[in-house]
């Protein structure tokens, strides 16, 4: 419903777990991506920006886009680079979501990373900083 009101997309099922949306406008295909994670009908989805040789086959998916959100970030790394800097013990840093990135918020910040999928979670991530 949310996706309607930025612009017009068709839904096409590739095989079983792939689809492809096709979005009337890169303004509309942005903002679902920058402002996910999203789940339809109960199922968490998870993203990607299609690329020209894009293997559209699940067996054929290495990695997977993650929404992963950091709490207590000290505020000199609450920036693009600082909290790249972070999510990137997780993976492959993508992109942060809109309260991020506008620093609504110095709560937590939310970021979507590019993990393999084969890789586990941590449930925390330990920084060594130097306080110099």
């Amino acid at each position: 419903r949310k996706w309607g009101q930025v612009g017009s997309f068709t839904f096409h099922t590739v095989s079983t777990g792939v689809f492809l949306i096709k979005f009337d406008s890169g303004h509309a295909r942005d903002w679902v991506l920058d402002n996910g994670p999203w789940d339809i009908w109960g199922y968490h989805i998870a993203l990607r920006k299609w690329t020209k040789g894009m293997s559209l086959k699940l067996e054929d998916c290495n990695s997977i886009p993650i929404w992963v959100k950091l709490s207590n970030v000290p505020v000199h790394l609450w920036s693009k680079l600082g909290l790249s800097y972070i999510a990137s013990v997780l993976g492959r840093p993508l992109y942060m979501d809109a309260p991020t990135t506008n620093r609504h918020s110095l709560t937590f910040a939310r970021v979507c990373v590019d993990m393999l999928a084969s890789s586990s979670f941590p449930n925390s991530i330990s920084l060594d900083l130097d306080d110099g």
